[in-house]
């Protein structure tokens, strides 16, 4: 009993840490699919560690000591991270926060394995062990990993080969270092608690990064994000402020209702995203990876406007004054008459009220046939 209560801690826990730092990720760039499938990747690379490292040691390549300390972390973090290589070339793959989450899912799915290994070898301490373990070496393979995450997120956008490279291998030496930097540290003998202290101040560390990261996805979403997408100025100002979604949907539900908040909550988030989409276009110079940027953002315009008619206007005109601009001009009225025009329209946003406009500058100005 002890055991499977032990064995329980040692998955539900980590999980629960995974899903804390996917939910700091409020503009949701990060794919559940690619998130998923860096955890069973991690899994993967904990059983090729678990035949690889046993093998060195039996045939006298390195002494258990040295595995420990020195030569598995090399081990396990290049495995670790094989998956976020193939990611990060990927074009649903959009920042260094991306990277951060993969790579903190592929560290998870690592040590989730390993403690049942530990936990299912040592029964007598099995409830002990896994507390220790999933609040200390958990998050330190998470945390090595989303090293190595970020700094292949930093080298997405980098045209130069060689940073691109330094990038790959510093990502890759730091997770080393903090890796083995903890298991000589444990295997010296440091109390518990350092190792408790260790591991939250890994997790403290992709916190931060986390947390600059969407600052600097903020940047894109209030540089990019305007007209050019059927984005009124009062729309963005509310977007600029998904930190505080709560804050902005919880009014907004009580007046009209949770299926509108979610609807509006949808809405707001994909018109972030398309805002981070601009600027990827703007940084990509591979013209495969910006024709299949545009498509995304083509896709996501259609769905942008049918957001906006399930919305509705009464709601979309509350939602806008939640954060008011200060813009009541006579451009912010054109502005938010373009934007229903592109719901109206299967054409781009606010081709509509141009077009008919387009068309009686034309008829005004053409010269009258003479009979």
């Amino acid at each position: 009993m002890i055991s499977l209560i032990a064995l329980i801690v040692a998955a539900t826990i980590p999980l629960g840490f995974l899903y804390a730092v996917n939910k700091l990720d409020f503009y949701r760039t990060g794919n559940i699919r690619f998130i998923a499938l860096s955890g069973l990747w991690g899994v993967i690379a904990y059983y090729l560690a678990a035949r690889i490292n046993p093998t060195l040691v039996q045939n006298g390549v390195v002494s258990r000591d040295m595995l420990v300390r020195f030569v598995a972390p090399a081990i396990e973090e290049t495995l670790k991270g094989l998956i976020l290589i193939y990611l990060v070339r990927q074009i649903n793959f959009k920042y260094f926060v991306d990277g951060a989450i993969y790579g903190f899912a592929s560290g998870i799915g690592f040590a989730i394995f390993e403690n049942f290994e530990y936990v299912l070898g040592h029964p007598s301490t099995a409830l002990t062990l896994s507390i220790s373990r999933v609040l200390s070496t958990n998050l330190i393979h998470a945390t090595s990993s989303a090293l190595l995450g970020i700094a292949l997120g930093l080298a997405r956008f980098d045209r130069s080969l060689l940073r691109r490279a330094f990038y790959l291998l510093g990502g890759l030496g730091l997770a080393y270092i903090v890796h083995s930097g903890f298991n000589n540290m444990v295997n010296s003998g440091a109390a518990l608690l350092f190792a408790f202290a260790a591991g939250f101040s890994g997790a403290g560390i992709i916190y931060l990064a986390i947390q600059r990261g969407l600052k600097e996805e903020g940047g894109w979403i209030k540089e990019k994000l305007g007209m050019a997408d059927g984005v009124t100025t009062r729309e963005a100002s509310v977007v600029h402020h998904l930190d505080k979604l709560d804050d902005v949907l919880s009014p907004l539900a009580e007046k009209f209702g949770d299926a509108k908040a979610v609807q509006s909550e949808q809405f707001l988030v994909m018109q972030a995203q398309l805002g981070i989409q601009r600027k990827m276009l703007e940084k990509l110079k591979d013209e495969k990876m910006r024709a299949a940027v545009e498509a995304q953002m083509e896709d996501l315009r259609e769905k942008m406007n049918i957001a906006r008619r399930e919305v509705g206007v009464y709601c979309m005109l509350y939602l806008r004054n939640i954060f008011p601009e200060n813009d009541n001009t006579i451009q912010s009225i054109i502005q938010e008459r373009i934007a229903f025009s592109a719901a109206a329209n299967k054409g781009g946003a606010g081709s509509g009220l141009w077009d008919k406009l387009g068309d009686r500058t034309k008829r005004q100005s053409a010269p009258e046939k003479s009979e």
